[in-house]
């Protein structure tokens, strides 16, 4: 095999694995951008089936308001009584700290049920 023969082989070889090496990097980032996805819907879902469980009946009507439709009532009501803003605020604060307490000890009741190995 000539000089000239064995420059083109390795050129070609040198492509080759380069190409190679492209195609494992945009194989590797639609990996990443495919299980960041998969994480988001699985979260979503989950979500979905919380909010099943939790807001609707066994026949399928909403028993608790939903997120958007609580919040315009209650912009509805401040607009009609614009001096509750303040006291609104606060019920709402404390409102998201007790649920922030109410799960933390939920947490910790898993937590601790999960650690919890049955006798057998």
């Amino acid at each position: 095999m000539t000089e000239v023969e064995t420059r083109r082989l390795l050129k070609a070889e040198f492509i080759r694995k380069a190409t190679l090496e492209q195609d494992i990097k945009i194989i590797n980032r639609n990996m990443e951008r495919l299980t960041k996805e998969t994480c988001i819907l699985s979260e979503q879902l989950e979500n979905q089936k919380l909010e099943k469980k939790w807001c609707f009946d066994e026949f399928g009507v909403r028993t608790q308001p939903d997120p958007h439709t609580e919040s315009l009532r209650i912009a509805g009501h401040l607009q009609e009584q614009p001096d509750m803003t303040e006291d609104v605020l606060a019920v709402l604060r404390q409102r998201k700290c007790s649920l922030g307490t109410e799960t933390a000890d939920l947490d910790r009741k898993l937590q601790a049920a999960m650690n919890t190995k049955p006798a057998t």
